[in-house]
């Protein structure tokens, strides 16, 4: 997949079918917003009313203090740049709520999505493989600017709430210095950049949008990218491999396995070259 490296802004799209999609924005390795498919989050279940009344169950230890989900909604909804909420509070889907699973329609990016195929071993799907809900509030920010993990691409639906969106192409890779050993994690703060010690960051050129509720951000993989949120906020994220960045998601899981397991990498280059060809003649 070769990424293009010439767009000056993220389209906003409606209308599209799965072929036009795939062939104009996955094909070209380019983020869109779509503005049409996701009707679900006007349901009264993505609520703060209806999280608080239902799932008050749920907790998260911060910092050392253990809050409900009620205590992180109040949290969020107080938050303000001076006294900012926690962020990211993140609560996965299939573990908290797993009867949500079925409201949430798929938005492929390909074919399929590998990562929720039952070809693809749970040991390797299950690192990625996430559907999540971020709560935050006004002034919260993504903590670092990042790949996703393994290269997958992402959708991000938002729900309530405004969130800004900066992205970095995958040609800017330079200016950004990632990390020598967590490859996809750049240290550069780009609110308050520090030029001294990143003096490349200077010629860094990003992309911004603003995702409204019932707005989707497709993120393709390997565009560094992190967020600025503006009020209560509520946002939906899935991962997805499919035939774009099946090579460079499975030789992100040969790096980290090597790490760990030397003598039983190699397995996982044997497997990508064969899986790689089994999927492709099952998705055509």
């Amino acid at each position: 997949m070769e990424p293009n490296a010439n767009v000056s802004k993220i389209e906003r799209c409606s209308g599209l079918s799965d072929k036009e999609f795939y062939n104009r924005y996955v094909k070209k390795s380019l983020p869109v917003v779509v503005t049409d498919k996701a009707e679900w989050t006007s349901l009264k279940k993505f609520t703060p009313e209806f999280f608080k009344t239902n799932y008050n169950h749920l907790t998260r230890t911060i910092d050392g203090q253990t809050y409900t989900l009620s205590e992180i909604i109040d949290l969020c909804k107080a938050s303000t740049p001076e006294n900012k909420a926690p962020y990211p509070n993140v609560y996965d889907l299939h573990k908290d709520f797993p009867e949500y699973l079925d409201d949430i329609p798929e938005m492929l990016y390909g074919k399929s999505n590998r990562l929720q195929s039952p070809l693809l071993p749970k040991t390797i799907a299950n690192q990625t493989n996430q559907q999540q809900l971020f709560f935050g509030g006004k002034g919260c920010s993504f903590p670092t600017l990042h790949v996703d993990y393994h290269w997958v691409h992402t959708q991000l639906t938002q729900i309530i709430g405004d969130k800004d969106f900066i992205l970095f192409p995958p040609d800017q890779t330079p200016y950004l210095y990632p990390d020598k050993t967590n490859h996809n994690l750049s240290p550069v703060d780009i609110i308050n950049p520090d030029y001294n010690k990143f003096p490349l960051f200077k010629n860094a050129e990003c992309l911004r949008i603003t995702l409204k509720p019932g707005e989707v951000l497709f993120i393709p993989s390997g565009w560094w990218h992190t967020t600025y949120v503006h009020n209560f906020n509520l946002t939906y994220a899935i991962d997805h491999v499919n035939s774009f960045n099946w090579n460079k998601f499975m030789d992100e899981n040969y790096f980290v396995a090597h790490k760990h397991y030397p003598k039983f990498a190699w397995l996982l280059k044997v497997y990508k070259v064969i899986m790689g060809k089994v999927f492709n003649l099952k998705e055509n």
